[in-house]
C-alpha cells in the first residue's frame, strides 16, 4: 500500500467523504482537523472508530485505494451515530445498516462486504 495508508491521506479521503452523500447532509460530522487518524495492524479488523480522542483507525489490511475508502466510509457512520447522540453507535443495527444500504447503493458497494 505504501505512501496511501498515510494519517495525512486518512484525513484528505476523510475531508472528501465530508463532503459527499450521504456525509455531505448530516449534521454534526466533525471537521477533519477535530478527529486523529491513525494506521494499525491488527488482521482482525479493517477499522476503528474510537471516541476519546476521536480516532479513525485504519488496518494495513486496507490494501487498495477502494477498500480504504469503502473502510472509511463505515467508519464515518459510527461517526455519524456518535455525534447524533446515538448510545449504540458502535453497533451494527438498524440504523447502521439502513445508512450503510444507503451508501452501497450510492457507490455501488457489495453491502454483504461491507
Amino acid at each position: 500500500m505504501g505512501k496511501l495508508l498515510t494519517k495525512q491521506n486518512l484525513r484528505k479521503i476523510y475531508k472528501a467523504l465530508s463532503s459527499l452523500p450521504p456525509f455531505n447532509e448530516m449534521r454534526g460530522m466533525p471537521q477533519p482537523h477535530k478527529i486523529q487518524f491513525a494506521i494499525i495492524d491488527t488482521n482482525e479488523v479493517m477499522g476503528y472508530f474510537h471516541t476519546e480522542p476521536m480516532r479513525i483507525e485504519i488496518d494495513r489490511m486496507c490494501d487498495s485505494f477502494l477498500k480504504v475508502f469503502e473502510t472509511m466510509m463505515h467508519e464515518c457512520i459510527h461517526v455519524y451515530l456518535y455525534k447524533a447522540n446515538h448510545a449504540d453507535y458502535d453497533q451494527h443495527n438498524d440504523k447502521f445498516k439502513r445508512l450503510a444500504k444507503r451508501i452501497c447503493d450510492t457507490y455501488n458497494f457489495n453491502y454483504e462486504e461491507f
